[in-house]
Order: structure tokens, then sequence, then C-alpha cells
């Protein structure tokens, strides 16, 4: 019988009753086989038919066998589901009509699951070792792999596994020293987020399932268990379940413990954190929807906990303990994924990602430039993608006393192409600033975002104040103006700390070189005093040539003062706002637009030489461009009043009193 799309099973009562009449049947043939076999030979007659009737009682005894087989395997599959049959076990789950089990390829799929666990829990795992056992595992990894494909025989081996051997699976592949280690967990992993995922469980799962979601008083077998989880795509529930069963509710509740659960076989082998903490985060990693969850009901009823507040326990502990990269790390892809920061476009943010969003953005602020390196890229990917929620966290203009909530701040007035999910306080979205700027690329693919952002917002605004009179383009201008001097607030104070932190190492570095110098070929005072000399100055050289961060940044920040008019006039000219025709010394030639201050200020460079320098070029370039404003009052009214907003340094300043 070939399996439906609707339903296939069997009921073991009625295999049994059928395996009892194919044995009586078999016998009385066998019977009639010989006595009529016997009665013809004694009148010298033989007949070939007598020995078919005796092959097919022959089949119908081996089909026997196969049913009761079959029967016990059924029988044990049928177990451990109380809410599908009771304690009372097969028996009476047939009996009221609950022993059917749904079937994979007329149980085929379940004879290869049986003989796989066998031969894994009774034979390779617990019999062998050394490198055959590794080879072993090995040898049959893919033959668990392709139980994925159907996933009930996945379901009926991991249920007819033995426990100790399931609940232990990383471990005993990880002590053979196998270089496979990894890929052969891979397939067990593999098969049973099949059997996690699968529409209709078989009932003596249901125990395997239970068990991976429940408590078990033991960090190796919680990080064994978590191990296992790790690469099966199980679904979010079972995802969350577990993470909070096996480590994150007894974290909560008692983080000050030693969470470390694995060796260094196990690390070594797979990857994979020694940090239970850690390894319960990453199965959260990359699920949304568990990261919420998990969050959301982490701790219990015992635990009064904000998700804030939650949130800044990991931090805290990373920052605590010495397995804390490993937990700064999942916990960063964490809220990654629960900000769905990589799954949701940039302003469409679905309201429970944003939530979470601000939860995590204000839980790492609090933490600023101190927050865990490893978990500085993630605060990007989350920036990046919540860029329309920071920009408005920075506006100066409206309901200056907000505080951060997803309500929209009483008299804000909207801007055309920003849509934030929540509102930031200015405070807020500078100490978010302060998680990631102290690094300089990330600073960097962060701004590349900014500016795309600031480009397109601009000029759809350009647009329609083109086609309405109106003044978005200004207001828009003023947020970013805002944007920029909040981000560089944040810079300045995290990288003039950082440059103070440089001072010390190039001390502590001087007295070392100076504590060395007695170990080298000295010839009289003098010769100890000049090499103390040349080794200080040759340091002190090295220190001034330096150019510090905040220097850098400040740099960056004149630049962007100075360009600011004729990038306001650019965009304008490519939004399509009215005015006179530019100059034709003002077009490109390579894109047919107005020239960019990048490109005036190439050309000036270019076309320098002994008797004018490039700055003398740049002006006599950059006359006819101020003429050109100059003569549409209406479009240089616009530029000055935008490049004005984006050039001043209000908010660093408000944020001394709004911070």
């Amino acid at each position: 019988m070939a399996p439906t799309a609707e339903f296939c099973g069997i009921d073991p009562e009625e295999m049994g009753q059928l395996a009892t009449s194919l044995r009586g049947a078999a016998d009385r043939l066998t019977a009639f086989s010989k006595e009529f076999e016997g009665k013809l030979r004694q009148h010298g007659i033989s007949t070939p038919a007598l020995r078919e009737i005796a092959d097919i009682a022959d089949w119908g005894g081996t089909q026997v066998s196969m049913l009761h087989s079959r029967i016990d395997l059924i029988n044990t599959l049928s177990k451990g589901a109380p809410e599908l049959g009771g304690a009372g076990g097969a028996a009476s789950m047939a009996a009221s009509g609950q022993g059917i089990v749904r079937l994979p390829d007329e149980l085929e799929g379940f004879e290869t699951a049986r003989g796989l666990a066998n031969m894994y829990g009774n034979d390779i795992l617990v019999n062998r070792g050394g490198e055959l056992q590794a080879a072993l595992i090995h040898e049959h990894a893919d033959e668990v792999a392709k139980l994925a494909k159907n996933p009930q025989a996945a379901a009926a081996f991991f249920a007819l596994l033995s426990p100790t051997v399931r609940d232990s699976l990383p471990g005993l592949i990880a002590s053979t020293g196998s270089t496979t280690a990894k890929q052969d967990l891979a397939a067990f992993s593999t098969a049973l987020g099949a059997a996690l995922r699968a529409p209709a469980l078989v009932p003596a799962f249901a125990k395997v399932r239970s068990d991976l979601v429940r408590p078990t008083g033991s960090k190796v077998a919680a990080w064994n268990r978590l191990a296992l989880l790790k690469g099966a795509n199980a679904p979010s529930s079972v995802r969350s379940a577990a993470a909070r069963a096996l480590v994150l509710d007894e974290f909560m509740k008692k983080p000050q413990q030693d969470w470390r659960a694995a060796g260094p076989t196990e690390v070594r082998a797979y990857g994979l954190p020694s940090d239970v903490v850690a390894l319960g985060l990453e199965v959260l990693a990359g699920d949304g929807t568990a990261a919420r969850d998990a969050f959301a009901t982490m701790g219990g009823t015992d635990v009064k906990l904000s998700q804030v507040e939650k949130m800044k326990r990991f931090l805290d502990y990373a920052k605590g303990t010495g397995t804390g990269d490993e937990v700064a790390n999942a916990f960063g892809r964490v809220m990654e994924a629960g900000t769905e920061a990589t799954t949701e476009k940039a302003g469409q943010h679905s309201p429970a990602a944003a939530a979470f969003a601000l939860d995590a953005m204000r839980a790492a602020g609090s933490f600023g430039d101190d927050l865990p390196t490893v978990a500085k890229d993630s605060m990007v990917t989350i920036a990046k993608s919540y860029i329309h929620e920071l920009a408005s966290g920075a506006r100066f203009d409206k309901a200056l006393d907000r505080t951060s909530g997803m309500g929209i701040p009483a008299n804000w007035i909207a801007l055309p192409g920003v849509t934030p999910a929540f509102y930031l306080s200015p405070g807020d979205t500078h100490r978010f600033f302060k998680t990631f700027v102290g690094d300089k690329q990330l600073t960097n693919d962060f701004d590349k975002t900014a500016a795309q952002f600031r480009h397109d917002t601009l000029v759809a605004a350009a647009r329609l104040d083109a086609q309405d009179g109106t003044r978005h383009f200004e207001d828009t201008a003023r947020m970013f103006g805002d944007l920029a001097g909040v981000e560089f607030k944040a810079t300045l104070d995290v990288r003039g700390e950082q440059d103070a932190t440089n001072d010390l190492i190039l001390d502590i570095t001087k007295n070392t070189f100076a504590l060395g110098i007695d170990q080298l070929p000295i010839v009289g005072t003098g010769w100890e005093l000049t090499k103390a000399y040349v080794i200080s100055a040759a340091l002190d050289g090295v220190a001034d040539s330096i150019e510090t961060r905040v220097e850098e940044v400040t740099g960056a920040r004149s630049d962007f003062v100075l360009r600011q008019k004729y990038d306001m006039a650019y965009l304008l000219h490519e939004a399509g706002y009215p005015a006179s025709e530019p100059p034709a010394e003002l077009i490109s030639k390579s894109t047919g637009d107005l020239k960019t201050y990048d490109e005036l200020l190439a050309e000036a460079e270019q076309e320098a030489n002994d008797d004018k320098k490039w700055e003398q070029v740049l002006r006599e370039k950059l006359t006819p461009y101020e003429r050109w404003m100059d003569s549409n009052n209406v479009l240089d009214t616009k530029i000055e009043d935008a490049s004005h907003f984006q050039t001043s340094d209000q908010a660093k300043e408000q944020l001394r009193v709004w911070n």
C-alpha cells in the first residue's frame, strides 16, 4: 500500500491478527503438502504443484517473521506519547483507535531508521573506539543525513536511539579525535531538524522532543543537546524553549556561575563556544522569532527584569568572564536576528522587530564604547538597518524632551521618506553611536549607508519642493545636520578617550625600552645616556608622526563643512529644482550633470603648477558656480539654508543639555 497525501498508517493489533492468520495458513499448507505428497508417492505419482504449495507455505512463514518484527517496531514507536494514549502504552492506544502510526514508504523508512539506531546506539558508539570508531561514524553519517528526506523516519531514528547516546552525541563523536567530527555531527543535526519540523510526530519521538526542551541538571548534558540543535534549523518554538530550559532561564536567575561546559576537544572539533550560555544564544542566532520569544519569556515568572535589563545582563556577564567574547559575539548576532536587521528593509520594519530593536539599542547604548569589541559589528548592522530611526532620533527641531519609545512624540512633524518604527531620544541616539564609532572601519561602513540615505532622501524632498513649493529639503537637511552632529560628538567622545590611552601605551613603550638599555653594550656613561636619548627621541618622533583620531575626525568634519553648499546645489539640480541653465564649464563631460565639488577639486589639483597653487585654481572654478547660484535667488536661498543646517554644531551643543 503506497502512502497517500492524506494518511497512511498501520494498526499493530490488526497486524498481529494478520500474522496469526498467516501463520495458521502457512502451517495448514505445509501439513497439506506433506500429507498429499506422501499419499501420492504411495501410488508412484509425482506433481510439481505440491512443491509450489510448500514454497508458498515457506514464504508465508518468512512474512510472519517480518510482520512480528514490524509489530515490535510499531509498538516501540507508539510508546511515549501520553497526549496520544495515556500511560496504557501501545495496547491501550490500539484498543482506543489511537495506535495507528503515520508510515513512510511502507515502513521501509522505519526499518532503515531502526537499523541505523541499533548500529550506532548498540555498537559503534558503545563498543568501538579510536580511529575505527571515528571511521565507522563517518562511514554511515550520510545515511543518517538522508533520513531528513523522510522526517518520520528521522523521528523514528532518534526515538529508537539510546537516550544516553542521544544526549551525549557531540561529546562521543568529538572524543574519537575524528577530523570529520563537525561534518558528522551536522548529519545528525540535519536529521533531527527534519524530525522536529515534521507536521506529525512519531509518538515515541514526543519524549525526545520533550527532553530537548527540559532542564537537564547538568551543564555538560545541556551543552551536548544545544550543540546537536545548533545546526538543526529547528522550529522557532523549539529553539526558544530549548535555549531557555537548558541554560538561559537559569542564567537569568543565577548568572554568577562557571558556565563552561565543553573542553578543548569539543571546541576544536566543532568550533562551538565552550560556554553553555554562549551556545544557548547561538541556538537563537539567525532566528528572529526565536530570539524575540526567548527574551520575552526568559527566566519565567520568577524573573522580574525588563527586556532591556535582560539584554544588559548578558553584556555584564560577557565583560566579567574569560569566555566573554564567545558570549558577546553570540549576543550580537541574536540582536541582529531579533531586530530583523538583515531580513527586513530599512524604514519598513515590523512592529515586533522594531520593539526588539528599540530595547537592543538602549541596552547596548548604555555600555557605549565599553561594549565588548566582538559585538560592535552587530551594532553597525543594526544601525544601518535602522537608519530611519537614528536619523529621527538625532533631530533637535521637535520634542527635545522626548523619551525613547514606540509612540510618536507630541508635536512631531514627519519628514517625507523618513519612516521610523520608533523614536529615540537624542541621548539614546548618541549613546548607541558610541558603541561602534571608535572603530574606523565600522564607522565607514555605517557612513556609506548614511550617505546613500541622505542622498536619496534629499533628492526626493527636493522633487516635492519643486512640485509644491514646500520646504522639505531644508527640514531634511536640518535632520541630516543633526545626525552628523550627534555622530561627530560620539566620535569625538570615544576617539578622544582612545587617544589618551594611546599616549599611555607610548609612555609604557618608552619605559620598556629604557629598562632594556642596561642589556645593550655600553661604553662609558655618556654612551648609556646617548642610547637613552636616541631611543626616546625615536619614539617621540613616532608619536609626533601619528595623527590622532580626534584630529582625523575634526579634519573630516572641516571638509564636510567646506563642501556642503556645493553638494546641496548638486542635489537640487539633480532633482530638477527650477533654475537657469548652469554655465557649460560646470557641466561634467562624463556624466552630463552638474559637476560635484569633488570633481572641481580633482581638476584644481591636476591643473595646479608652480605658478598657481591648487587653492587658487579651485577658487577660479568655484566663481562661476557662485555666480550661477546668486543669479537664481530662490535656489540660492534654499542652498544657503540647507547648507547652514547641515554644518551647524547645534546638535553637539544641545547634547550637553539633552543627553
